[in-house]
């Protein structure tokens, strides 16, 4: 090989290997972008409860029974015999409240809001207790009733009694019983009301009220945060038996507040409190000592991932290793993987300025940044393969296939970004088959553009080899006509 060919075939070597370590530089930045965060981390045990009074409270949205069946028969005449209206229910006005849903904004219709979400939150813990869950309630009933099916809220606003237990006849039919009544607030207001239900016909003697209103036998408790002397003897004198519910007060107002979160976000309280908490883990990623530590561990990573690339391409290429080109190949793929880490912050920062959420905003930096570096490693590629091109190592319709080739490998890191750290090995190990075949490809291209000269070269040879004899065949041809006459001139008669 001429020394022109040994210089060309070294600039090829090394722009190959610059395009290959920007390529790599911008892999690894992707992959050490904060996407590791959970999208559903454990929601806390507060939540959890406070999920599952918001799943009660779309349970109770539903309709009591399918219309026109007889369920929805006997509900319905069950909520008409059971309203506290002057007039009473029409049939078919109690049929429609029977078979109708609601949605979770008019569960909570009414002047008092606070309390509809207790009746749901009640009738949560009656369900549970009918399961065999210890829901912490205060006097539970004594006899846990076998064919409990269902329990739910009056449909009825103006019903005698809150609460509707459904349970299975021994004929196997549906009934629906109007059990209890349900209070929340202060103490004078419950006192107040619950003597009024008591004393008032077909309004019934028990009541589900915050726990810290209620002995162990049911009856009321006076103390400095209960009811007071006079409230609790009043109560006793009525008869009244209270159940107390666990923290009803607080989970009601809490249940009031997640209906209207969620009427503003559509999110339940533990897909919320997930999301916050990812917000959380997101805003510290993003803080000067998460960013720092992601930017060192960026560098070190594409360093690395560069070292083993530019060996991997030195061996298969000639077999002989240049520490100071992998040296170099390191140091860059450091400096863009640091540099990219910096650039996915700024995007970050500069999106969640400009209103954007902060999960939205980081999936718009790690993306930016990828798409950022694949973009300068495919131009550094491109360049590579104009410069072969114009040293005459490539012709110009293979350096744009070259071209094509590595800017498809250059954009991989995008394709593998939902791999994370995995995606390293795989795009690696992409970027080294995927350019040994094009050099291969190429490796064969000149040895048979090689063969094709020496064949050309051959061809010449015999032609001028022809030439020459066709040259010597004319000579000997003069030489025989001119001693043809010279005989002819000697005789003086033509020679044959």
């Amino acid at each position: 090989m001429t020394r022109r060919a040994n210089k060309n075939e070294r600039k090829r070597k090394t722009g190959f290997v610059r395009a290959a370590r920007a390529a790599l530089a911008g892999a690894a930045a992707r992959a050490v972008s904060p996407t590791g965060a959970s999208a559903r981390p454990p929601a806390a045990p507060g939540l959890a409860a406070r999920a599952r009074v918001f799943a009660e409270a779309l349970l109770q949205t539903r309709p009591l029974a399918a219309p026109g069946t007889k369920a929805a028969a006997r509900a319905a005449e069950a909520i008409r015999k059971g309203t506290a209206r002057p007039a009473g229910l029409r049939p078919e006005t109690a049929e429609r409240l029977a078979t109708g849903g609601k949605s979770l904004g008019a569960l909570l219709s009414g002047a008092n809001p606070k309390g509809k979400a207790g009746e749901i939150v009640a009738t949560l813990d009656v369900r549970g207790m009918h399961r065999g869950r210890d829901t912490g309630m205060v006097n539970p009933p004594k006899r846990i009733a076998g064919n409990f099916n269902d329990i739910r809220v009056s449909p009825d606003m103006s019903s005698r009694r809150d609460l509707i237990l459904r349970a299975r006849a021994p004929d196997g039919r549906l009934i629906s019983i109007p059990t209890g009544q349900v209070k929340t607030g202060t103490a004078k207001y419950i006192g107040k009301d619950l003597v009024r239900m008591a004393e008032t016909p077909g309004h019934g003697k028990v009541g589900y009220v915050d726990a810290r209103f209620a002995n162990a036998d049911g009856s009321p408790r006076a103390a400095a945060d209960a009811f007071t002397r006079k409230q609790a003897a009043r109560l006793r004198k009525a008869g009244v038996e209270l159940r107390g519910v666990r923290d009803l007060d607080k989970r009601a107002a809490r249940l009031v507040d997640d209906i209207r979160l969620h009427g503003a976000d559509g999110l339940d309280p533990a897909a919320r409190g997930r999301l916050s908490a990812l917000r959380g883990d997101i805003a510290r990623a993003y803080g000067w000592r998460g960013v720092a530590g992601r930017a060192a561990g960026a560098a070190a990573s594409s360093a690395a991932a560069a070292a083993v690339l530019a060996l991997v391409v030195q061996a298969a290429s000639d077999g002989e290793i240049d520490l100071a080109a992998m040296g170099r190949a390191a140091a860059t793929a450091a400096l863009f993987g640091a540099g990219a880490t910096a650039a996915d912050a700024a995007i970050y920062h500069a999106a969640t300025h400009f209103g954007a959420a902060p999960e939205a905003a980081r999936a718009l930096a790690a993306n930016g940044a990828t798409a950022g570096l694949c973009l300068f490693a495919a131009g550094a590629d491109i360049l590579a393969e104009a410069e072969a091109a114009q040293a005459g190592d490539i012709a110009p319709a293979g350096a744009v296939a070259g071209s094509a080739a590595k800017a498809a490998l250059d954009i991989l890191p995008l394709a593998l970004a939902p791999l994370g750290l995995a995606g390293i090995p795989v795009f690696v190990c992409a970027q080294i088959a995927g350019r040994q075949a094009l050099r291969r490809v190429r490796e064969r291209d000149r040895k048979l553009k090689r063969a094709i000269a020496e064949d050309m070269a051959r061809a010449g040879a015999l032609h001028a080899r022809l030439d020459r004899m066709a040259a010597d065949y004319r000579e000997m041809r003069r030489e025989d006509d001119e001693c043809d006459r010279l005989v002819e001139s000697a005789l003086g008669k033509p020679v044959r």
